[in-house]
């Protein structure tokens, strides 16, 4: 996993560089374009009002102004043409980064200026103040003048005057606006004049945008590896329950072909084939002391009946209980190879529709005698069909219902339900019951419990892990519960759509 962690750092770090370069980067280019935007409204400004002192005749030369001023005509122009001269002004920048603005026609202009953008220092304050001095326009004259420039805003302010004309600075976030409080004698109040800047692209929402893109792919490469190693997670998991269900050796196509995944997959693929040797060296030596048992007690067994004939009536006695031995060796013998071949998926089932209600009733009238001293009730439909293996199914069942006849006091109840996905067949006992935290044991070949239960019951701890496998076999699985009467409720479950025809 060290791998995969660094690839999650190593995409922070490089996002994190990333978002913070794009953020530079674009910052530094709109301080560019907003400071050219600034300088050609600076220009803009300078030329109306230079252009206004020049029409108006209350001057003949500029120095103040950035611009090389050629006119043609020398008579001052009234208040109107200059307002229409000046909003229909032609503003062209060169090729050289220049600017050129020409009023009046394109072909024969009344006026014309010229200025290079070579590190300007404007003096916009010399030339208002020329302007709104000037004793040859009136108040309303100039303030006509001033409303008709598209690049100087004009509006009224409360803010008293000390002075005809004050100069003062206003701070907006990381930029400055130049404006002018003018207060004229032949007006009531006092005018605020300021470079009408354009509407551009917040600075902030650009960097916001920029953060938020960079953000986003980070995130988007994060979720990347994390869905990888999800789905490297999900592998493994696949593969450590194909391992639990005995498959040896591991599956093709493993992804992350050399890192941790495969190396923890090998891992448990020793462990697997190790335990699979075990297991398949303990399964062969019980078969193989089960099947030679077989004959010794085939020898007991015929000499106890050779013997029965020649002895007294004492002496048989202690025959006969010795053949009840014997017979209780074979019955272990037997149930040891059937769940030795059930374990090892040795045998061949055969599936068949079976009447449910026929065959508890069989093994009901099969054990009548270790059943007659209980009430044994039936809860199934005559026409109830089900889908399994005869001898198997009926092992278990039988298992069952002699296991509940051990420890119920004097019921026992058999029921039958079904849905469209399994079949169901519960068993109930009004015995001792069983400890939740010991249902689970009971399935464990050999295991004994140490309660009233199983305490002086007989048994060899087999018959229910022979059940839990058939069950297994049939698809299905066996569950533990309460009975209603206070016993033990065992609920044999399989499936009517997911069923093995044959192992091997």
């Amino acid at each position: 996993m060290r791998a995969e962690m660094w690839r999650l750092y190593r995409h922070l770090i490089l996002g994190g560089v990333v978002i913070v370069a794009c953020c530079y980067v674009v910052m530094e280019f709109t301080q560019i374009r907003f400071g050219a935007s600034r300088a050609e409204q600076l220009f803009c400004v300078d030329a109306e009002i230079s252009s206004v002192l020049l029409l108006s005749g209350v001057t003949k030369s500029l120095p103040d102004s950035q611009f090389t001023w050629t006119s043609k005509s020398s008579d001052p122009l009234s208040i109107a043409s200059m307002s229409s001269l000046v909003m229909d002004k032609k503003w062209l920048k060169l090729p050289d980064d220049s600017y050129q603005i020409t009023l009046g026609s394109p072909n024969e202009p009344m006026l014309t200026g010229h200025a290079k953008q070579e590190t300007p220092f404007f003096k916009i304050e010399s030339l208002l103040t020329q302007f709104l001095l000037a004793s040859e326009l009136s108040y309303l004259d100039k303030v006509s003048l001033l409303e008709s420039m598209p690049c100087l805003s004009v509006r009224e302010i409360d803010t008293k005057a000390t002075g005809p004309l004050i100069g003062v600075s206003i701070v907006r976030g990381a930029y400055s606006e130049y404006g002018f409080i003018w207060k004229d004698k032949e007006a009531n109040g006092s005018l605020y004049l300021s470079v009408a800047h354009d509407d551009n692209v917040s600075l902030t929402l650009i960097v916001v945008v920029v953060v938020g893109v960079g953000i986003t792919i980070m995130l988007m490469l994060i979720w990347r590896e994390l869905i990888s190693l999800d789905f490297k997670r999900k592998t493994f998991e696949s593969i450590t329950r194909q391992i639990a269900r005995g498959r040896s050796g591991l599956p093709k196509g493993i992804p992350d072909s050399s890192g941790t995944l495969k190396e923890l997959a090998y891992s448990f693929d020793s462990m697997s084939s190790h335990i699979q040797r075990l297991l398949k060296v303990q399964r062969e030596m019980i078969n193989a002391i089960s099947h030679e048992l077989r004959t010794p007690i085939a020898r007991l067994r015929f000499g106890l009946e050779v013997m029965k004939d020649e002895v007294n009536e004492d002496v048989a006695k202690t025959i006969e209980a010795l053949e009840g031995d014997v017979e209780e060796l074979n019955t272990l013998v037997d149930e040891v190879l059937t769940y030795g071949k059930l374990e090892a998926g040795s045998l061949a089932l055969n599936f068949k529709e079976l009447a449910i209600s026929e065959l508890v009733g069989d093994i009901l009238q099969h054990n009548h005698l270790l059943l007659q001293h209980l009430k044994v009730e039936v809860n199934i439909n005559e026409t109830d069909l089900v889908l399994a293996d005869e001898h198997h199914l009926s092992r278990a069942l039988q298992n069952l219902i002699l296991n509940a006849a051990k420890y119920a006091a004097g019921k026992i109840v058999i029921s039958f339900t079904y849905d469209e996905e399994r079949w169901q067949l519960d068993i109930e006992d009004d015995g001792p019951g069983i400890a939740f935290e010991d249902r689970d044991k009971v399935f464990i070949p050999f295991q004994r419990l140490d309660n009233s239960r199983t305490r002086a019951s007989g048994g060899y701890g087999l018959g229910l892990a022979i059940v839990q496998r058939i069950a297994f076999w049939h698809g299905g699985a066996v569950l533990i519960d309460a009975s209603e009467s206070g016993g033990a409720k065992f609920s044999l479950i399989w499936s009517r759509n997911q069923h093995q025809n044959t192992l091997s």
